[in-house]
């Protein structure tokens, strides 16, 4: 499954039909008040949505998946198996409410039974140009998935001929990138089970509202003196006070307000690439993900001079089996700091990459929000790069027969780059975001086309050039 843009979806032409929680059959006593609080990355997520709505200075911040249903469409099924999807997680069933008379961030949380939520259907018509298709599910994912509202998901439909493409789109507090993996396989069952008239037969998840209390309880035992901490601060020291930033710069400080994003997808290796590469990562002592780290850092030597490689990367936090399939944002950040000399080569680069990882892995188990909040300082993420081998999600096998893509919304920022490295059945790709500026264009792809040129050259078992260091007293400057 790809991760990509919406702009980089293709999608047939077909009837669109659009299915929203109906939130005019609710009564205020059907929210029930839930002491449960919300999670960190909730709160902030939300608190910053307060902070930047009415200037569109953050603009949506939905994912989404796309999935073909085959044959003519049943539509009582479908809303059945929606239904169901939706009392599965109880994060759907929940919204969170500045608590105004506290005077602080926190939420306030109520939660509806199973059972309650109804669906509404819209149709919009026939669609025969898939771009105009395309501008308009955008459109209504963007106006649908208000974090600040309830509900922030919805589902599209567009009918084929022979088949039915599902779109569900869901601000990103509901749900994280893996969750979104997780959906094509689970409606698709309930779907077939809802033709069939038998029980889907799926295993129950864990909440994840019963996550974030005891995320918040642990985090609330941390000081400016634990171990975390002290480590954390470490890091944004050696970083001038800040969260690692790509390279070299990438905003152009005289565009106000910042264009969105831009990005892409490059397939890095095949699927025999893929195992080369991760034999030879193993061969001298790490593993696939410091490989990747590896090939970056030296990218970054070789390209500018750069002799420590610094950047965040997520780390899943589905600490019980419970909730393992559970649809939730379930991540914490690691910082990672590793040096590349001129004269390292790639056994010597994996090796104190996969220290990094090990030395920094621990860390994601402090909420950012809680570092902001010890440390006294605005730690904005600027650069990620994330890692995830999907070869193993249910349903994986099946992606392609199904047509599965996953999907992120547009961003508006001046300085975020994040790099999402997939290794899926097909082989391992690339999807990438960064500043639609003049440095941004002039660093990044310049950059990423290095770091692919490295992986290969591992995969292949060439040896590395050393990389030359860069001339003392000048900044790199980007081609």
């Amino acid at each position: 499954m790809k991760f990509i843009d919406m702009w980089d979806l293709d999608i047939r032409p077909g009837q669109l039909s659009v299915w929203r929680p109906d939130t005019g059959s609710l009564r205020t006593t059907d929210w029930i008040p839930d002491s449960r609080p919300a999670s960190y990355l909730q709160e902030a997520h939300l608190t910053d949505a307060l902070r930047s709505a009415g200037d569109g200075s953050r603009g949506p911040s939905w994912l989404a998946t796309t999935f073909e249903l085959p044959g003519p469409l049943d539509t009582s099924a479908l809303r059945t198996a929606l239904l169901a999807w939706i009392d599965r997680h109880e994060a759907l069933r929940s919204r969170l409410t500045p608590c105004a008379d506290t005077g602080t961030d926190r939420m306030a949380r109520t939660t509806l039974r199973p059972g309650t939520v109804g669906l509404t259907r819209d149709d919009y018509g026939t669609f025969t140009d898939p771009g105009a298709l395309r501008v308009l599910i955008e459109d209504i994912l963007d106006r649908s998935t208000d974090p600040l509202t309830w509900p922030s998901f919805t589902f599209l439909a567009v009918t084929h001929r022979d088949a039915t493409t599902v779109c569900l789109g869901l601000d990103h507090h509901n749900a994280d990138g893996y969750s979104v993996l997780l959906i094509a396989s689970e409606i698709r069952e309930l779907y077939r089970a809802a033709v069939e008239h038998r029980d889907p037969g799926l295993a129950e998840v864990g909440s994840y509202l019963d996550f974030a209390g005891p995320e918040r309880e642990a985090a609330g035992l941390l000081h400016c003196e634990h171990e975390w901490v002290r480590r954390w601060r470490d890091f944004v020291i050696e970083g001038d006070g800040r969260l690692p930033e790509f390279l070299v710069p990438v905003s152009d400080a005289e565009r106000l307000p910042p264009a969105p994003q831009t990005g892409g997808l490059d397939w890095l290796l095949d699927a025999d690439g893929a195992r080369e590469f991760d034999a030879v990562c193993k061969r001298q002592g790490g593993d696939f993900f410091s490989g990747v780290l590896a090939c970056l850092a030296m990218a970054g030597r070789s390209r500018y001079g750069q002799e420590r490689f610094r950047t965040l990367v997520p780390v899943h936090t589905r600490s019980e089996r419970r909730f393992l399939r559970s649809l939730g944002w379930y991540v914490g950040l690691a910082p990672v700091s590793l040096a590349v000399h001129g004269d390292d080569g790639f056994g010597q680069v994996v090796k104190e990459a996969g220290e990094a990882l090990r030395r920094c892995l621990p860390l994601a188990g402090a909420p950012l929000a809680r570092l902001t909040e010890l440390l006294g300082l605005p730690l904005e993420p600027r650069f990620m790069v994330s890692y995830m081998d999907i070869r193993w999600v249910p349903g994986s096998g099946r992606w392609t027969e199904w047509n599965a893509h996953a999907l992120r919304s547009r961003r508006i920022d001046a300085h975020e780059v994040y790099l999402w490295v997939m290794r899926s059945r097909e082989g391992v790709y690339l999807s990438y975001r960064f500043p639609d500026s003049v440095p941004g264009r002039a660093g990044v792809p310049s950059y990423l086309a290095e770091a692919r040129r490295t992986v290969r050259q591992v995969a292949a078992g060439a040896e590395l050039p050393l990389a030359t260091p860069a001339a003392r007293g000048k900044e790199p400057t980007p081609c």
